[in-house]
Parts: C-alpha cells; sequence; structure tokens
C-alpha cells in the first residue's frame, strides 16, 4: 500500500486488497468492480447448482448402498428408509479400496469449501460496497490475528442479512483499526438471525454521551413495553448474550456542585443539552448500559430515538434548575457537535 497523500492514508479498496491477501488470497479490483445484480445473482445460481450435485450424489450413494443399508429408496419425494438393518462399520481397509466412497467424500469436501468462498466473497463485497464512497482512509494496518480470526468465523456465514453485517464489520476495520475487538467477533459469531433483530430493535433507542451509550428506561419500564415495544425480556435476552451490561437499579446521575454545567447527548439526528445550574440536588435516570461489545456494534446501526420518547424521558426532570434543549445535527467531530440553532425547548 502506498501513502497516497503522505498525511497517513491509503486508498480504501488498497486496503482491503491487502488483508485479503493476507488471509485467502489476492483478488483484484475488477471482482469488486463487477458485484452488482448480475454477480450476485450468478453466485446464487452457481450455489443451487452445487446443492443439486450434492443431492445427485447423495442419491447414487443411497442407490450403491442399497445392499447394505436394508432397504433405502430415493425418489423425487425424497429419501425413505423403509427396513432399516445396523450397518456394518466401514474398515480402514474397506474404505481405501472403495474409489466411490473417496470420490464423493472429495465431492462433499468440494462442496464445503465452495459454499465457503462464496461465502467470503458475497462478504468482502458487502465490504467493498460499504468502502466505495471513502476517498482516504488511516494507512494503520489491521492486526493480523484479528484478520486471521475475521476470515475463519465469516466462511461459515451464509445468511445474507448477516453477511451484510460482517461486511459492515471489515469495512469498518478497514477504515479505523482496533474498532471490532476480539471478543465482539466472537460474540457476533454466536448471534442468531432473531438476536441480531432485538438488537437492531433496541439499538434505536440509544442515547450516546462521549463514547458511552444508554437506553433509558423510564422509571417504570412502561414507556419502552408499552409505547415502543421493547420488553423485558428483549432486554434479558440482550444482557444475556453480553451486549448490555447486567446491573439492577442502574442509574444515570445529574447534578452539579459550585458552577453550572451543560451535558451533551447524542440521541441519533439530534443533540439534547442538560443544563444545570450551580448547587442542583441529585436527579437519576434509570439506564441500562451498552457494554463494550454493545458500543461497538451500535457503530454498525443507525440510532434515531423518536422525540415522543425522548420527551417522556426528559421531560420529567425539568424545574427550576435544569432545562433540557434540542437541535438537529449538523456534524459530530471527536469532541464537538455542530448543530442548528436556536436551541429549542424540549
Amino acid at each position: 500500500m502506498n501513502d497516497i497523500l503522505g498525511l497517513g492514508k491509503v486508498l480504501p479498496m488498497d486496503k482491503l486488497l491487502d488483508i485479503l491477501s493476507k488471509s485467502v488470497g489476492r483478488l483484484s479490483k475488477s471482482y469488486f468492480d463487477k458485484i452488482d445484480a448480475n454477480t450476485k445473482a450468478y453466485e446464487i445460481k452457481k450455489l443451487a447448482e452445487a446443492r443439486a450435485e450434492e443431492m445427485k450424489i447423495m442419491a447414487d450413494a443411497v442407490k450403491q448402498n442399497f445392499s447394505s443399508t436394508g432397504g433405502i429408496e430415493y425418489n423425487k419425494e425424497g429419501i425413505a428408509i423403509s427396513s432399516p438393518k445396523e450397518l456394518a462399520l466401514l474398515s480402514e481397509e474397506s474404505s481405501i479400496s472403495n474409489p466411490e466412497l473417496s470420490i464423493r467424500t472429495q465431492e462433499r469436501l468440494d462442496f464445503q469449501e465452495q459454499k465457503r468462498q462464496l461465502n467470503i466473497e458475497s462478504i468482502t463485497a458487502y465490504a467493498a460496497e460499504q468502502l466505495k464512497d471513502e476517498d482516504a482512509v488511516t494507512d494503520e494496518p489491521v492486526d493480523v490475528d484479528w484478520i486471521s480470526r475475521f476470515f475463519k468465523i465469516i466462511e461459515d456465514v451464509s445468511n445474507e442479512n448477516m453477511q451484510a453485517l460482517w461486511g459492515k464489520i471489515l469495512a469498518g476495520e478497514v477504515k479505523q483499526p482496533k474498532s471490532y475487538s476480539l471478543r465482539t467477533l466472537e460474540l457476533l459469531r454466536n448471534l442468531s438471525q432473531k438476536e441480531a433483530e432485538v438488537f437492531n430493535k433496541v439499538a434505536r433507542f440509544a442515547i450516546r454521551k462521549g463514547s458511552n451509550n444508554f437506553l433509558f428506561t423510564g422509571s417504570d419500564d412502561k414507556i419502552l413495553s408499552e409505547e415502543h415495544n421493547i420488553s423485558y425480556a428483549d432486554r434479558a435476552l440482550l444482557t444475556e448474550i453480553g451486549l448490555i451490561q447486567p446491573g439492577t437499579f442502574v442509574n444515570y446521575q445529574i447534578h452539579t456542585r459550585s458552577q453550572d454545567a451543560d451535558i451533551v447527548f447524542i440521541a441519533g439526528p439530534k443533540v439534547l443539552v442538560v443544563k444545570v445550574k450551580a448547587n442542583t440536588p441529585l436527579v437519576t435516570l434509570p439506564i441500562d448500559v451498552f457494554s463494550t461489545a454493545g458500543n461497538e456494534l451500535l457503530t454498525l446501526v443507525e440510532p434515531a430515538p423518536p422525540m415522543d420518547f425522548i420527551r417522556s424521558i426528559f421531560k420529567p426532570i425539568k424545574n427550576d434548575n435544569i432545562n433540557v434543549v434540542y437541535a438537529d445535527i449538523l456534524k459530530v467531530n471527536a469532541d464537538s457537535v455542530t448543530h442548528t440553532t436556536p436551541l429549542l425547548e424540549l
């Protein structure tokens, strides 16, 4: 890779290709240029052909072994066992002397590896799609152990929605190494489609302060469960799988000591500013806290808490000492937020 600007920046596609060369072999840029509807259709067609071939292999196998199985029949409806009997175990010698079995074994392994290759190519294509509009990214290399673990995991990811998620992970790591820890990769590896859907539903309501994200739950849980379809079971599931930190009666504390203070929250496309006067008594807001892995995965979604939810959480804390105002975000930097003016009363 070459530093194109002399500022520690490189082209994102060059960096992605460099990562691929260290894991699954070098691919040309033309591969990614061809990732369109026709290419996707071609991949689906080839996978379907491979599956059809697998079924043919199964059919041939049961026909060839009819006498030893005691009555396995194959027809258009499927495979049926009419009078099974105990199969004789194949000795090492008989296996070696059975070339048909060796061929079928190799064909099965080839089929599995073809599926894995398709999975890898689909996920890297999603990553390329995420990176195509990026002008330049940091030239900081992605950790080789991270690369190895990532590609070992994704070779068995066939669900299209999960492939898109893993593609975003790879693109995020290309743009900024160390964005996703090995622990987060392992957590995501075991994440089911249903669990991912629950996380996406809950993540929409995440509100950020600094580098930490919170789910403000309200004082009686009814705000989330009855008005926004986020049940206690949803939150308990995310706690169980490690995306929300466990805790009972966890609160966000608002108070000041000797001078006025502004507490800034990011709520999707809105910035919230809690203006607190000096010597304000302690005010607490019940919260669930997203774990480190939860915070990392939140970078893959776009939280957008609805205004009625924001008002139901923050309006009750307004008093003579505390005011809450908001505005639309124009730009978020590392340590500042540019927003529309004037700030509006919540």
